[in-house]
């Protein structure tokens, strides 16, 4: 990287951040010359990658100031309408279709200028990730741990569900510092905790939970793209491939297997959904009797 793109990156922060708003003017050649001990063609190379990103422009007794987003007036274009654009890419077409220049051309601007808004692709992800845990709904406490525990779950399940892409996402190991999933955690430890757990073991049930609806969560956007390209729905797809299950598993050899595809199985996550919880909390509620 040259002096002239260092100097450059230094001043897409600023603008990213908002320390340099649209109108406000950046730093002359000879500021620069000053500030980092450049040379002029140096100096003036700077700006010149900044116009070529289209983040600012030269106006007539002013030099050059930052731009504002092309076709967006800067007081329609915020922070939150970006993350809410890329997450409707995402909910259609999958995390891995949000990249900055397909959300810059949705948004019809330059792709550099989305950088005065997010930082980078991985603080995009982030924000998307902390604005799906502000939709999580939870609703009024009824004082049951077990139903307003159950509660909690089916509200993060429900906005997996609206966002197939969010728990593929999510890291259980490395979490993310996300602010709008406090509320939730909160909740669920509370009602663990009164159900009578020391809080060690209510944080690991905790962690249980949320790596039980991660994890049927995960499959959502897999089997969407599979539909998508097969045409075949999950139940479908099974019994196009019984014939081939029953080869490789013989009733002779395996009469467990042969008594599942003999009756058939309906698959529906959100039955196994349930059917985790239940178990799960039948399971807290017995060892406290």
């Amino acid at each position: 990287m040259t002096r002239a793109e260092q100097i450059a990156d230094i001043l897409r922060g600023r603008i990213a951040t908002g320390r340099l708003g649209p109108g406000d003017a950046v730093p002359s050649t000879r500021a620069i010359m000053r500030d980092h001990n450049v040379a002029m063609a140096t100096a003036s190379r700077v700006l010149v990658l900044l116009q070529d990103d289209g983040l600012i422009e030269s106006t007539p007794g002013r030099g050059s100031v930052v731009r504002a987003a092309d076709g967006v007036g800067s007081a329609v274009l915020t922070r939150d309408r970006v993350i809410a654009t890329a997450m409707s890419i995402a909910d259609a077409e999958g995390l891995g279709a949000v990249s900055m220049r397909r959300l810059a051309s949705t948004l019809d601007i330059p792709t550099m200028a989305l950088y005065r808004y997010v930082p980078s692709r991985e603080e995009l992800e982030l924000a998307m990730l902390d604005s799906v845990m502000g939709e999580v709904d939870l609703r009024p406490q009824t004082g049951d741990w077990r139903v307003d525990l159950h509660g909690s779950c089916m509200a993060m399940w429900r906005s997996m569900v609206a966002h197939p892409w969010f728990a593929g996402a999510l890291s259980m190991t490395r979490p993310a510092s996300m602010p709008n999933a406090m509320p939730l955690a909160e909740r669920m430890l509370g009602c663990l905790h009164a159900a009578g757990l020391d809080p060690v073991q209510a944080f690991t049930d905790y962690l249980c939970l949320l790596n039980l609806i991660r994890g049927l969560g995960s499959t959502l956007e897999p089997e969407l793209a599979d539909r998508a390209e097969t045409g075949l729905d999950n139940d479908e797809w099974m019994d196009a491939r019984v014939g081939e299950l029953r080869r490789i598993a013989p009733e002779s050899t395996h009469p467990n297997m042969a008594r599942i595809m003999e009756v058939g199985y309906p698959y529906d996550v959100d039955v196994l959904l349930e059917s985790g919880l239940r178990r799960f909390l039948d399971g807290i509620q017995t060892r406290l009797v």
